[in-house]
């Protein structure tokens, strides 16, 4: 892995999630912390599709390294980074992404943050009830692109169970279909639609209620 082209390292990751070696750990761990920003991103993608949660522990130090770069690279391995963690579904990862989500809302972080609560929202699809309620946190953010964001990814997060969605949860994004920025109150209003559309019966009625205030 070391010395391939890194364009063909690319096309093998769908085998690396197929197969899953765990021989593939150690030479992955040690590219993912090359200064070679592709070679960082192929690996974290790599882990992400091998979906082995002992990599989250090397992709947080990595992210911790590529927030230090500058560059489109470097903005594409945290991307790549940011999507593995939340390719491995595990639910430590909030305690990891929490505090970054809090520490502020500038341009540049603002776009990273949208990254971590999708990333998130992947590992509530997965199961994962913290990232559900880091999201739910989320929503209530001073940023309301950050809360309009966070609001989608929940509903996103239930598509495929749409019955399983607590009752405090949904009368949390239907609280927020009143909010005072309509980007806000209209992801609300759409994340409703969306679990109704899939199912959800409560989500209906929900949405029919906010859609005749």
């Amino acid at each position: 892995m070391e010395s391939g082209d890194i364009e063909d390292m690319f096309e093998i990751i769908p085998r690396i999630g197929v197969l899953r070696d765990p021989r593939f750990h150690k030479p992955l761990v040690e590219l993912l912390s090359q200064k070679d920003l592709k070679r960082c991103e192929f690996a974290a993608y790599a882990m992400g599709a091998m979906g082995d949660r002992e990599f989250l522990d090397p992709l947080q130090k990595a992210f911790m390294e590529a927030q230090k770069a500058k560059g489109t690279e470097s903005q594409e391995c945290l991307i790549a980074i940011i999507e593995a963690i939340g390719a491995l579904g595990d639910d430590a990862a909030v305690d990891f992404f929490l505090p970054i989500l809090k520490s502020g809302d500038s341009s540049i972080q603002l776009r990273m943050m949208k990254w971590i609560i999708e990333s998130l929202g992947a590992i509530a699809q997965l199961g994962g009830q913290r990232s559900v309620d880091a999201l739910l946190e989320i929503a209530g953010h001073r940023n309301p692109e950050l809360r309009a964001h966070a609001i989608s990814e929940i509903s996103v997060a239930y598509w495929h169970r749409p019955n399983e969605i607590e009752d405090s949860t949904l009368s949390r994004i239907h609280e927020m279909t009143r909010d005072a920025h309509p980007l806000v109150a209209e992801s609300a209003l759409a994340a409703l639609q969306s679990l109704a559309d899939v199912g959800c019966l409560r989500a209906e009625k929900l949405f029919h209620a906010s859609s005749r205030m």
